[in-house]
């Protein structure tokens, strides 16, 4: 199942984007990593653009301001449903999300204290 599953990962990070490169040294067997311009994988639109467009943002309960929800949130700008896997950074702690055609959707990835901060990384599932 998983080799019919095309998927591309992502990394997020609140703060900031980033992107991992890919290279080989000469004679050395090459290594594959995300292109720079992470856009491989994606649903697009007629012109072009990825479908998804996919935010993270930590929010803090009412009750206990030291406690945040790690909340995903994705819009899809096209009109065919989107099903992807939103995971912590390098973890298996993963939600799976499923986004209505121009529609926007929110999940809780996660509760923490005191913990503002938070990387994610996504995949689209084909």
């Amino acid at each position: 199942m998983l080799s019919m599953l095309k998927a591309m990962f992502l990394v997020v990070t609140i703060a900031s984007s980033a992107s991992a490169q890919s290279g080989a040294a000469a004679g050395s067997r090459p290594t594959f990593g995300a292109s720079a311009g992470t856009e491989v994988l994606r649903h697009r639109d007629f012109t072009g653009k990825p479908c998804l467009t996919v935010t993270g943002s930590a929010r803090a309960h009412t009750v206990d301001p030291n406690l945040y929800d790690h909340v995903i949130t994705a819009q899809n700008g096209c009109p065919q449903r989107i099903a992807m896997q939103v995971c912590y950074y390098q973890s298996r702690n993963c939600i799976a999300m499923e986004v209505p055609g121009g529609e926007r959707k929110e999940a809780i990835l996660g509760i923490l204290p005191s913990a503002k901060d938070f990387r994610f990384e996504f995949r689209e599932k084909f």
